[in-house]
């Protein structure tokens, strides 16, 4: 072909195509002994490989076609990676499969910021004080523990990220901050109803005596007392002798000692005034009777008024027969004497 030949065109020798080092020939490099490559770039003294397994080079293993993991070049059988827009941003590795920018964020921020960790090869490395997958977790138990001492998480869990998370299983369903609370297990509100009686609303099995004397601890009255898991307290709800509900809840302060907040009013029943029940009860089955009465008269009245008004009219529209009974003979009778002489 021509564009093999100087003179032509297409053939270059020395061609910025070709690195500078081959000759460029009909549209393809041909490169000299020492260098190979589609155009030049590779020095056979660096790399003791044929061109055909160079792509291999640049690939982890052979589960993948794609080299580089797609986010770099292959060169000479080594990986050129990518560069970002941010130049903070770096793609590392020998296949490129590192970076600076892909780790979990905390807040926004990338691994919580620098006070936290930093991201290598796509995970935080936190430093000291500081674990989890965005280094967003104290390293320390410390918040796990109740006040006044203890176990961590009450022993009822274990302390994850400076939170409990509490055991789900047969012996209970435990919650709250430190698995101290426990809806389905016997808790301590019947050790504090009797106190919480006596002190309160004045009622209850406590004379004052005892109650001044068994009832130590802190107790606070408010308006209304809920039960909400979103506080650090235990919710106790019981019914008096009088049927009323009275609630309260007990938590610990910092030193482990028990605080009670008790409900100031009891939640009683409305009160039924029997009596009163009875006495409506009975006038109205007489106001009932009395009505019934009334109406029994009046339809009784206006039946006998249509009778006697239909009567009236059969008796002014009879004709009576004005002839004499054969059979009847008159009361009196008279009789003449003959030889009267009208004396």
């Amino acid at each position: 072909c021509p564009c093999e030949h100087p003179g032509s065109p297409d053939y270059k020798e020395l061609a910025q195509e070709c690195s500078n080092i081959g000759t460029y020939q009909c549209g393809v490099c041909k490169c000299d002994n020492s260098h190979f490559g589609q155009q030049c770039e590779c020095g056979r003294d660096t790399v003791q490989q044929s061109d055909k397994d160079l792509p291999d080079r640049c690939r982890p293993d052979n589960t993948t076609v794609i080299d580089c993991s797609g986010r770099g070049t292959c060169v000479c059988g080594q990986c050129d990676c990518d560069t970002r827009i941010n130049p903070e941003q770096k793609i590392s590795g020998s296949f490129c499969e590192c970076d600076n920018y892909s780790c979990d964020r905390h807040n926004g921020l990338l691994c919580s910021g620098p006070d936290h960790g930093e991201c290598v090869c796509g995970k935080c490395e936190c430093v000291t004080g500081w674990t989890g997958s965005a280094c967003d977790c104290r390293a320390t138990n410390d918040t796990c523990i109740p006040p006044g001492g203890g176990e961590i998480c009450s022993g009822r869990g274990v302390c994850e990220c400076g939170m409990c998370k509490c055991d789900q299983d047969d012996k209970g369903h435990y919650s709250g901050r430190y698995c101290d609370k426990c809806p389905t297990c016997p808790g301590r509100c019947k050790e504090f109803k009797d106190c919480v009686q006596c002190l309160v609303y004045k009622t209850g099995p406590l004379t004052p005596e005892e109650c001044a004397s068994n009832c130590t601890f802190e107790l606070t009255v408010v308006d209304v007392v809920e039960d909400r898991e979103d506080l650090d307290e235990n919710f106790c709800a019981y019914y008096d002798e009088d049927d009323c509900r009275f609630a309260y809840v007990y938590s610990y302060d910092e030193k482990g000692k028990i605080v009670i907040k008790a409900q100031k009013e009891r939640e009683c029943p409305p009160q039924v005034y029997v009596l009163g029940i009875v006495l409506g009860v009975i006038g109205a089955i007489v106001l009932i009777g009395l009505a019934l009465l009334l109406l029994w008269k009046l339809i009784t009245t206006i039946h006998d008024r249509r009778e006697f008004a239909k009567f009236e009219k059969e008796r002014s529209m009879a004709k009576w027969d004005t002839g004499e009974n054969p059979i009847y003979k008159q009361a009196t009778s008279t009789f003449k004497n003959p030889t009267y002489a009208g004396k």
